[in-house]
């Protein structure tokens, strides 16, 4: 039961660390339930390791220590994971696809052989549309040739524009990397 998961990539070791083999200290931190203080803790998981698992051929089995900030007891947690078919790998793929473009809607079907997807894009550039309302902010006034691009997306209330999207999990953790190595 993790309610929040943060991946911090540090230098340096304590007696806590998983280590990449570049060298990179790796562990992951979030709140989870402890059984000990019978509460949701900050935790951290210091080691972890995949294996195949011993009965079953499609799945992994997934073990790792967490240590409890709170009560300092360390807890180890077995999962079985299945490894995912080559099918449920584009699914996942395709779903991504809707957080890196603004897309107006998605239509995913997965049938026995097949997967199909439909994309929905806006009839407006969205990224325009935001750019000219920026550029009426800071200017405080429009040209008409920008005023008629924005009525023709029916959009002159500049509050109508819809807002940028969030960045995805994937794009914060690259920021979250720049901003530590730069």
């Amino acid at each position: 039961m993790i309610q929040e998961l943060i991946i911090i990539i540090v230098q340096g070791k304590n007696r806590r660390d998983m280590t990449t083999p570049s060298g990179k200290v790796l562990q992951i931190h979030g709140k989870r339930y402890c059984k000990q203080c019978k509460e949701v803790a900050d935790q951290t998981c210091f080691w972890t390791k995949c294996r195949q698992h011993p009965r079953n051929d499609d799945a992994c089995e997934k073990e790792e220590k967490w240590f409890c900030e709170r009560c300092e007891t360390n807890t180890v947690v077995t999962k079985e994971i299945p490894i995912p078919t080559e099918k449920a790998m584009l699914v996942k793929l395709l779903m991504s696809l809707s957080e890196r473009y603004e897309l107006e809607g998605t239509t995913i079907s997965v049938e026995s052989r097949e997967v199909r997807a439909v994309f929905c894009f806006p009839e407006h550039d969205l990224r325009k549309l935001r750019a000219i309302a920026e550029n009426w902010a800071d200017r405080g006034y429009i040209t008409a040739k920008d005023l008629l691009k924005l009525e023709r997306a029916g959009m002159r209330d500049v509050a109508k524009i819809p807002p940028k999207w969030a960045p995805s999990k994937r794009e914060r953790r690259e920021e979250a990397m720049r901003n530590i190595f730069s």
